[in-house]
């Protein structure tokens, strides 16, 4: 019997909403607390041409389900007409081993990835927030905007971009918002309650975004690594919060995504209330992350459990 495929329309077929993928990740990382969620570090190649190998592990006793992903980022595949980035997630039941199913990757990657931002501003951002800032305007980007509308009142958007950014804006028009394409990342970042630091990973590392910029009250999520943001003025800001403090732990020093002195805690710390969320109107915070595997296996499960394929975990 071949094994189901859930194609990127199929997966948009399922119309999760973004409060359900966010609110599906949380329980997850709870779940991990309690050891019956098991994630391993992401691997990670790098040939030395360009390209970026990477695959995560994790699986979860309460719906059954391990999840393996396997990504490549090649920024070659522009010049072929492919995607900068693809993927695929393979599901097995957690006991036997069985294939469940096959699912698209960078559908999983994109929404899961934008789950983790909305965590974090669950908890860090301005529940009345109405200007959004991006810095890209790719993949990341559509699937933070369809997420950031769902969960904010979002009226403005401002837009940074190296590559023609009319997609993203004519997206956020149809929602209803006001674009704004400007000339230089500080100006899409002053004034933005929301920041979404989404450049792909060719983009030349300067360092020279700097955190000061981002205005009284506002929630930066920096979903590309940062990587062309100065490391100082972050560790300035009322908090920096990583996704998995656990896995930074683990990594040598110079390569991991801030020194662990600025930071203030990861999301389970937030999901646990070990770190306070939001408690004056003008703090400013930052979230920067890698993704862990526990939340390309919250959302496959979810997913597969809408789909009929797994049972729905009953807790």
């Amino acid at each position: 019997m071949p094994i189901p495929h859930l194609s990127a329309a199929d997966l948009d077929a399922l119309a999760l909403t973004a409060a359900e993928i966010r609110d599906a990740l949380a329980a997850t990382l709870r779940a991990q607390a309690t050891g019956t969620v098991h994630a391993a570090p992401k691997t990670m190649l790098k040939p030395g041409d360009g390209r970026l190998l990477m695959t995560t592990l994790a699986a979860d006793d309460r719906a059954g389900v391990m999840a393996v992903k396997s990504l490549v980022q090649n920024p070659a595949n522009r010049a072929r007409g492919l995607p900068y980035s693809d993927a695929l997630v393979t599901a097995l039941d957690a006991s036997s081993g069985r294939p469940i199913a096959t699912l698209d990757g960078g559908w999983i990657t994109a929404h899961r990835t934008a789950a983790l931002t909305m965590l974090a501003a669950h908890f860090l951002a301005r529940d009345n927030a109405t200007t959004a800032g991006f810095l890209g305007a790719g993949v990341q980007a559509q699937s933070h905007l369809a997420a950031l509308v769902q969960l904010y009142p979002l009226t403005h958007l401002r837009i940074h971009s190296r590559s023609a950014p009319d997609r993203l804006a004519g997206h956020a028009r149809a929602l209803g918002l006001s674009v704004e394409i400007t000339g230089s990342p500080r100006a899409a970042i002053a004034g933005a309650d929301i920041v979404i630091s989404a450049m792909s990973r060719d983009t030349p590392d300067t360092g020279g975004l700097d955190a000061s910029w981002l205005s009284p009250g506002s929630f930066a999520s920096l979903v590309d690594l940062g990587h062309t943001w100065a490391r100082a003025p972050l560790g300035r800001l009322d908090a920096l919060v990583l996704d998995d403090l656990a896995q930074e732990r683990s990594l040598a020093a110079d390569t991991r995504l801030a020194p662990l002195e600025v930071v203030a805690g990861d999301l389970a710390d937030l999901v646990a209330g070990r770190l306070p969320p939001r408690q004056d109107p003008d703090q400013r915070f930052a979230f920067l992350f890698r993704g862990p595997a526990s939340a390309d296996l919250s959302l496959t499960a979810l997913a597969l459990q809408k789909a009929g394929l797994v049972a729905s975990d009953p807790g």
